[in-house]
């Protein structure tokens, strides 16, 4: 009957969750980085994952480690390793998976931390096949672009090209600007192309032709941004929420548990929240947020196929 996916989110959803249960699922982390030099951003960033422990079940933290983040900072490159969670988003992709900062992200280690907002950060980019002034705003356009230009396959192009347009529209209508004026920063703008652009990458190599989603946690609590504190959920992610009627949930825990990177891509690629749809599970991936929460902070991802009803 086709082959079908369920995001079931009892702590949420962030990209580096996304990616982290896709490949516990089984795509490989190396197309994922060609993915990657694809985009032309292999000489920026470094894919790696490591197994984790959340609330004692086993998890995959990937990592994306930005390279000229880590080189200015004087770091040390992290272990090649297989399976990681401390994805530390410098924008958009820290919900209570790490920190947020709406719209320009504190950085403080060279990998993403789902906690951290800062909305459509720019970059230095001096990839292989992009150059961009050192302090220039990437806008959707330009990232459109990038897109484009990488040859990704039809289906990973659509995707990747539909979840930035929800993304700066709810960005647009939470500013009053147009989607086409939303100005992503230079680190969560790189967040957000990969764990946008390998999430979508990923379903495709798992050949699924439906994607379902549990009911997304409100969460609690503030986060800070370029805007000062701002409530949980992130405009943003409020926003998107409610463009697509998104069911929504309390699970008693006041932190960030969606980003808006995260909520963009459930919007984006999911038929639809709440239910789990009759299928038959084949698989089972643990992507893990990037910190311990009341419960264990993990996004499952069930792979199957679609079984009618009897």
């Amino acid at each position: 009957m086709g082959r079908v996916a369920y995001l079931d989110c009892p702590t949420g959803i962030a990209g580096d969750m996304c990616l982290g249960a896709l490949v516990s699922a089984g795509v490989p982390l190396a197309y994922l980085q060609e993915v990657v030099h694809k985009l032309g951003l292999d000489r920026e960033v470094k894919l790696w994952t490591e197994s984790v422990f959340r609330g004692g079940i086993t998890a995959t933290k990937l990592h994306v480690e930005l390279l000229n983040q880590l080189v200015n900072n004087g770091g040390s490159e992290p272990p090649t390793v297989e399976l990681s969670q401390e994805h530390s988003h410098a924008h958009h992709d820290r919900g209570e998976h790490s920190p947020s900062s709406h719209s320009q992200s504190s950085h403080s280690q060279s990998s993403h931390s789902h906690e951290s907002h800062s909305h459509l950060p720019d970059a230095d980019h001096e990839s292989s096949h992009h150059k961009h002034s050192p302090q220039g705003h990437r806008h959707l356009p330009d990232i459109n672009k990038i897109i484009r230009e990488a040859k990704l396959p039809k289906q990973v192009e659509e995707w990747s090209l539909a979840t930035f347009k929800a993304l700066a529209i709810a960005e647009g209508a939470v500013h009053n600007i147009a989607p086409e004026a939303v100005h992503f920063h230079e680190v969560g703008a790189l967040d957000a192309i990969v764990d946008i652009v390998c999430t979508c990458a990923g379903f495709a190599w798992l050949d699924i032709e439906q994607i379902y989603c549990s009911a997304l946690p409100a969460g609690g609590g503030y986060v800070d941004c370029d805007h000062g504190k701002m409530p949980v959920p992130a405009p943003a992610t409020l926003k998107l929420w409610e463009l697509h009627g998104v069911i929504t949930f309390d699970n008693g825990i006041r932190k960030e548990l969606v980003t808006p990177t995260g909520a963009a891509i459930a919007v984006t690629l999911c038929e639809k929240f709440g239910e789990v749809p009759f299928m038959e599970i084949q698989k089972v991936g643990m992507g893990a947020g990037t910190r311990d929460l009341e419960i264990p902070n993990a996004l499952r991802l069930w792979v199957g196929e679609v079984k009618k009803k009897a």
